[in-house]
């Protein structure tokens, strides 16, 4: 069907060629004619274009049917937004390769049309078939160029959609900061969290001073609540600590239940900087623990005699 038009159009075009007289009627009938056959020509081929296009669609998302586009919405009337999505600068770019498209089609339309100017004027002069051979190698050239430029500007708008699209997976500092937040949590509800645990933290320490066999004061900076179970520690183990007010309620605590204060400079600096709550100490201050745990206890059984 595509052939047999185009080979009609042909024909007619050819005919036409050979008429002397040309009037408003005639002209009117060889463009109506010419409409006719072109349709015919293109509706077979921009018809299975369409099909395969829908044919495409349907396979990458179904049929899809909705009003959803049609419904009224009264952002949709808003100038300022609109302008601003006019005059975004993806609008922008999309604007500029349009008009560069058009100037480049255009521009190399009129250089080949001049440069074949000079044979046209003497077409009358040649028979059709040499007519039709110099349109058909203008037109050749023509769309040759054409393409070739467009393949340009296509790869040139390839790497640009690329680029745009890589930056709009980028986030905004917002962004970051909200994702951060549904990850990790809010910052003000975490550090209420911490306040709360280090609350609790705190009150279980006091809680283990009356447990102390022994605390350790530097006397007045620091205080260190030394326990020591044989049969349940290896070690002993440090189950409070604190500086300046904090170690002033420790030895408080340790006062109200008997509980016997060492003060010893150098060790309870140590302790406190070295051992965290409810762990061993280390092996280095073996001795040094020890000879205060044998003071404590000599102590203790001093104060049974009596």
């Amino acid at each position: 069907l595509t052939y047999n038009g185009l080979n009609n159009t042909m024909k007619l075009t050819l005919e036409n060629l050979s008429l002397k007289d040309f009037n408003q009627s005639t002209i009117v009938e060889i463009f109506i004619n010419h409409i006719y056959g072109l349709a015919k020509i293109l509706l077979p081929i921009l018809g299975g274009l369409l099909l395969i296009g829908l044919a495409v669609s349907y396979y990458q998302t179904g049929f899809i049917f909705s009003f959803e586009a049609l419904t009224f919405d009264i952002n949709k009337l808003n100038v300022i937004t609109g302008a601003t999505r006019l005059f975004s600068t993806k609008s922008l770019v999309k604007l500029f390769f349009s008009v560069l498209k058009l100037l480049v089609v255009g521009g190399l339309a009129y250089l080949i049309i001049k440069k074949e100017f000079k044979y046209l004027i003497h077409a009358f002069d040649l028979s059709p078939a040499q007519i039709f051979g110099m349109l058909t190698k203008s037109m050749y050239t023509l769309s040759l160029r054409i393409a070739a430029a467009l393949l340009i500007l296509a790869v040139l708008d390839f790497f640009y959609q690329k680029w745009q699209y890589k930056r709009s997976l980028r986030m905004t500092k917002q962004e970051v900061k909200d994702e951060g937040k549904e990850t990790e949590g809010d910052p003000l509800i975490k550090g209420k969290i911490r306040a709360v645990q280090r609350q609790m933290a705190m009150k279980r320490m006091m809680a283990a001073v009356p447990t102390a066999d022994v605390v350790v004061t530097n006397p007045t900076h620091y205080a260190v609540a030394l326990k020591y179970e044989s049969t349940v520690m290896k070690s002993p183990t440090v189950v409070a600590k604190g500086a300046d007010l904090l170690a002033m309620r420790i030895k408080d605590i340790a006062k109200k239940h008997n509980i016997p204060l060492v003060e010893d400079k150098p060790l309870a600096q140590t302790l406190y900087k070295t051992v965290e709550t409810g762990k061993e100490i280390p092996q280095k201050l073996y001795y040094a623990v020890a000879k205060v745990l044998s003071y404590v206890y000599q102590l203790k059984k001093e104060r049974k005699r009596i």
